[in-house]
């Protein structure tokens, strides 16, 4: 049998996509997770920012290189890049032996054998088996694909099209494979996890889908990320409040805060709308996780400030910042540009406040308890590190046990040592 490997750019939706396509491989090929001891090098690009698509090619240099020396055999380049931009890929990398598109997951095989180009616009729901990528106890549901949104500075619609959800009984189907697997943390994901079903049933099924999901023995936590900040989320957060199993945490990204700003973005909702929205989250004691953009094109200190009064207001438990990237193809890309010297001193001022209220927020859980979950254990030195229910794989804070727990197991402990975004829990 000849040996495939997969090297997963970009988030989790990719690793899902990877999940999917090597466990379609499984039968006919020899699964290795050392792409330099490979027959077939699958890349799995993101192309969402320049700095993604960068390093995108950066992997696919260094692969076509081992192909020319005689390393590997093949290369296939799948995933974002292809779907955004096929053309540019193939004029580039000509030692690539195929391209194949996130809407043509079912066509690898071929893509191997044969080689060529396999990027469809047109939404695919195929139903693959999975091989686990993440660590045993948690993994991802793609709920759906694609986004509705028309975001100013996002790609994403150029890239996957409009939405797309998979119907509900794959979706079950799937999540109890994944429990009997030995799963207990569920991660829903999507472009936009609150437009989950408008496509496929005319109306948002998110609720039916967790209710669903909740019934699945296994399962100790369900979490939910990349929400959007519309009405739908009071009801959602009414829902999960009363839910044994789903966890208190919405992962909300809201981009900016300005009306101005929002306007440009394109985000369809008014710095009002906003504030009723986060007071909701936050008044229900769940943890916020948030992204920002910094430096949008006609972002003045004015607007800047109201970013900093919100994000300081709400004490946000999770925050990402990034700076405004110029996609070409996005409706803001002919837009003016923020002076890089004014984008670069209003990032450090909002690091140092995000630090702030990151070490402020770990104070108020010290002498408190607080569930977790076991992710790794050292039993050389003795220590036990995982995330307490408010926390998200890979970004999110972490916590420190000292002492050998088992992993994947949940527990409770008291808070007694605090850092910005470590804990050190005592069981």
């Amino acid at each position: 049998m000849k040996k495939v490997s997969i090297v997963s750019l970009g988030c989790p939706k990719n690793l899902v996509d990877a999940e999917r396509v090597l466990g379609y491989l499984a039968g006919d090929y020899k699964i290795s997770f050392n792409p330099d001891n490979s027959d077939v090098v699958i890349i799995n690009t993101c192309a969402f920012l320049e700095v993604a698509r960068n390093e995108s090619e950066s992997v696919i240099k260094e692969f076509v290189l081992k192909k020319r020396k005689g390393i590997i055999e093949k290369v296939v380049v799948m995933g974002c890049y292809p779907s955004l931009n096929v053309d540019y890929l193939k004029n580039k990398f000509k030692y690539v032996d195929a391209f194949v598109g996130t809407n043509n997951l079912a066509d690898i095989k071929k893509a191997i054998e044969k080689g060529g180009l396999f990027v469809n616009a047109e939404p695919e729901f195929i139903e693959l088996p999975r091989l686990q990528l993440t660590l045993p106890h948690y993994s991802y549901l793609k709920i759906a694909d694609g986004c509705n949104h028309k975001c100013a500075f996002c790609l994403i619609p150029n890239i996957k099209g409009l939405l797309h959800s998979f119907k509900m009984e794959f979706l079950i189907e799937e999540a109890k494979a994944l429990a009997r697997n030995g799963v207990k943390e569920l991660i829903l994901i999507a472009q936009d996890t609150t437009q989950y079903g408008l496509d496929f049933y005319g109306e948002i099924k998110l609720i039916p889908l967790l209710e669903a999901l909740e019934k699945i023995d296994g399962f100790e936590w369900i979490r939910i990320l990349y929400t959007y900040p519309q009405p739908y989320i009071f009801e959602l957060v009414k829902f999960m409040k009363d839910s044994k199993k789903i966890v208190p945490y919405i992962d909300m990204p809201i981009q900016h805060v300005s009306d101005k700003i929002l306007r440009l973005m394109k985000r369809g909702y008014s710095a009002h709308e906003l504030e009723r929205i986060v007071d909701f989250i936050k008044s229900n004691g769940f943890a916020l996780r948030t992204s920002v953009i910094v430096g949008f094109p006609q972002e003045d200190d004015k607007d800047f400030e109201e970013l900093l009064r919100f994000i300081e207001k709400y004490g946000i438990d999770h925050l990402g910042i990034f700076a405004y990237s110029k996609e070409n193809g996005t409706f803001s890309y002919s837009m003016e540009d923020v002076p890089s010297k004014d984008v670069h001193n209003r990032l450090k001022e909002l690091e140092a406040l995000k630090e702030e209220i990151a070490l402020k927020r770990s104070n108020s859980f010290l002498n408190k308890e607080v569930p977790f979950v076991v992710d790794f254990v050292d039993r050389n030195k003795k220590i036990s590190t995982g995330r307490t229910i408010f926390d998200a794989p890979d970004i999110d804070n972490i916590v420190y046990v000292k002492k050998v727990l088992k992993q994947s197991n949940f527990y409770k402990g008291i808070v007694k040592q605090v850092d910005k975004y470590e804990w050190l829990i005592e069981v």
